[in-house]
């Protein structure tokens, strides 16, 4: 996944389409900042689409990091889409987006 990569300080800036050919670096991003233990942001404003493949992943990274109980993640600066694609799946509270 060359168009999202991890920051030095923990973060995640995905690209405008995130699809299935994103899950797999996706996933390997996130276990890097748990392994960190570092708190890790993901920034999707940029996000235009996103696969539920990819949803997937995210949701399982909030949970281990919340199982890990050290370091947190958090989505950052999530699109009108990320919003809009979240909410119609009913992935609002897992992801943490409530009031955000």
């Amino acid at each position: 996944m060359n168009e999202t990569g991890i920051g030095s300080h923990g973060s995640v800036s995905l690209p405008a389409v995130v699809d299935l050919q994103h899950a797999s670096a996706l996933k390997v991003q996130l276990e890097r900042g748990l392994a960190s233990g570092c708190e890790t942001t993901v920034d999707c404003s940029a996000v235009q689409r996103i696969s539920s493949p990819c949803l997937q992943v995210l949701v399982a990274g909030m949970n281990a990091f919340e199982k890990a109980g050290g370091p947190h993640m958090a989505i950052v600066n999530p699109s009108a889409a990320f919003r809009e694609t979240v909410s119609t799946l009913g992935l609002t509270d897992a992801l943490g987006l409530v009031g955000a």
